[in-house]
This record gives C-alpha cells, structure tokens and sequence, in this order.
C-alpha cells in the first residue's frame, strides 16, 4: 500500500510538472481578472467557473503538447524533462494534450451559452477558444523555432485574456468593432507584449552560447516593461464612466509601475552580472507577476476583496515553484 501511495504520488508530480502546474495559477488570475474588467463581480458565477476552467485547459493542454513537439531536442538540452527522461510516455501525453485543447475549446463554447439574466447566449468565447487553440498549436509545432514565437506566445496571452472578458459581455455581437469594449483590447495587448517580452527572454534560456542568450535578454526586457507601460495606460481607453476602485490615471499607473519594478530589477542585473541561476530565476519571477498584475485590474475594477483573492493566487504559484519548473 505504501508503494502504490509513494508511486502514485510520484505519477501527480510528473504530470504537475508536464503542465507547468505553478505557471497555471496565472491563467486563473487573468482570465479571472479580464472577467471581472467587464462584469465588475463574479456573476454570473456559472459563465465564470466555466471560463475560469476552459482557460486552464487550453494553457495546460499547450504546455503539454509543447513538450510532445519538442521532445527530441530536450532529450539533448533538457533530458530530466518527464517525456524524455520516460517517466510519461509521448503518446499518453499526446493524448492529454489534444484532450485538454479539445475540452478547452468546448468549454468555452458552453460558457458563452449559460442561460443568465440580462445576457444573451453569444459565441464570443466559442471563437476565441477556436483561435487560441490554433494559435497554441502553431506556436508549439512549427513555428516554435521561427522568429514570430514571441509574438504567437503573446498572442495567446492575449486571446487568454479576451476569452475571460468575453463571458461576461452581457451584449450580443453586432460587428468585429463590438466584440469587446476598447479598454479590454488595451488591457489584452498589455498582457500580450509583456508575455512576449519574456517569451524572448526566456528563448536561449537553455542554450550553452552565452552571447545568443544574452542577447535576447535586453531586447526582452524592453518589450516587457513596454507591456507593463500599456496596461498602466489601459483604463484611458475605457468609453463612458467606469466605475473604477482606484484612480485610473495615478493609483493603477503607479501600482503597475511597483509591480513592473521588480522584473525590471531582477533583468538589469541579470544582464549585467550573468550567472547559471540569474535568467532561470528572471524567468520564473517575471512569468509569476502575471498574478499581481492581475490582481491589479482586479483592484481597478472589481475592489479590493478580489484584488486580494487573486493577489493570493501567488502562494501557491510560488512554493510550487519551487519545486516545479514554470517555463
């Protein structure tokens, strides 16, 4: 019995490691916080639950799959990896990963379809699961070795982001201008090149030539902290009044800032005082701030209950962290 215990323990964590387990959490924080950005609560909370899940399908099913396209090269450059190291079969882990695209995209089809007072059923978050999933598995496949990857890894961020706010848009869709209100779009391409910034910096994270994997990391940091620059500017692209928790213009601007800081610290020194931990750990940090930046929009627009809900998504990402690989 203690076997079976120790061993199916062991089969979790493999698993938890092939998904990127800690990585997860910051799926939960965005599209919960894209949701709230429009709906200014959790209601109607089944369209939330059901985004919520779709979303960590999706993510988990491109990690995976990730790994099924690369497994060749990591049995060179990352061969303790599950698939390499034979610890998951390629082909139970091809299966995992078509399954969670194929779930992911069903999910979020049935969220745009929850009967909900005052919302009408809309494909809005059927479409957008239908381009991630496309986009995940052109990033993981053939394109991954190309020089667009960052702008394909951002572009699911993006639609990631788009697909929490697309549940709670209560309209249905007129044109492709009315799919979504301005300040979503701004706060969606935020999170898109800050996501493509690290995707760059992490791109020779693995890889032995120290100039090629310096190289990346200045240019990689400029288009993050370029990202974190829109998402503090996104509540000006907001038509109307919103009824915004903090300041829009000063408070979140700020807040974004501190939050921003503290990847830009850790890069800075990473590029110039390079050593074997320094861009693993840039990595990891600058993945997991995902979490407070969205905890910040939350703040922005659902207040501080839900700010701190999500802020505490952090504790976990970060001692499984420590314990798991995150990119």
């Amino acid at each position: 019995m203690g076997t079976q215990t120790l061993s199916s323990s062991s089969s979790w964590i493999r698993w938890a490691q092939l998904i990127r387990l800690p990585a997860t959490f910051t799926i939960i924080a965005d599209v919960s916080a894209a949701f709230l950005l429009v709906a200014g609560t959790a209601e109607p909370w089944p369209r939330f639950v059901v985004v919520v899940l779709a979303g960590i399908l999706l993510y988990s099913a491109g990690m995976v799959l990730n790994d099924v396209f690369d497994v060749e090269k990591d049995r060179v450059e990352r061969p303790k990896r599950p698939l390499p190291a034979g610890d998951i079969s390629v082909a139970a882990a091809s299966r995992a990963g078509w399954g969670l695209l194929l779930g992911g995209v069903v999910l979020a089809g049935i969220s745009g379809l929850i009967p909900a007072e005052g919302y009408v059923a809309s494909w809005r978050p059927a479409a957008v699961a239908v381009v991630l999933a496309a986009m995940i598995v052109a990033y993981d496949g053939p394109l991954k070795r190309t020089v667009v990857a960052p702008l394909l890894m951002g572009g699911c961020r993006v639609l990631s982001f788009l697909l929490g706010a697309s549940a709670a848009i209560a309209g249905p869709v007129v044109d492709l201008a009315g799919f979504a209100p301005p300040h979503v779009w701004a706060f969606a391409a935020g999170m898109g090149v800050y996501i493509m910034g690290v995707t760059t910096m992490a791109r020779h994270e693995a890889d032995t030539d120290e100039q090629r994997r310096g190289a990346t990391l200045p240019v990689g940091l400029v288009v993050a902290m370029g990202g974190a620059v829109l998402l503090a500017l996104a509540p000006t692209q907001a038509v109307g009044d919103p009824r915004w928790f903090i300041s829009p213009d000063r408070g979140f601007p700020l807040l974004i800032g501190l939050i921003a800081l503290s990847v830009l610290s850790r890069g800075v020194r990473a590029i110039f005082d390079p050593q074997p931990w320094s861009v693993p750990l840039l990595i990891r940090s600058a993945v997991l701030t995902v979490i407070p930046f969205s905890a910040a929009i939350a703040l922005l627009a659902a207040g501080p209950a839900w700010a701190l809900a999500i802020f505490l998504l952090v504790v976990p990402a970060m001692i499984l962290g420590a314990r798991l690989r995150v990119s």
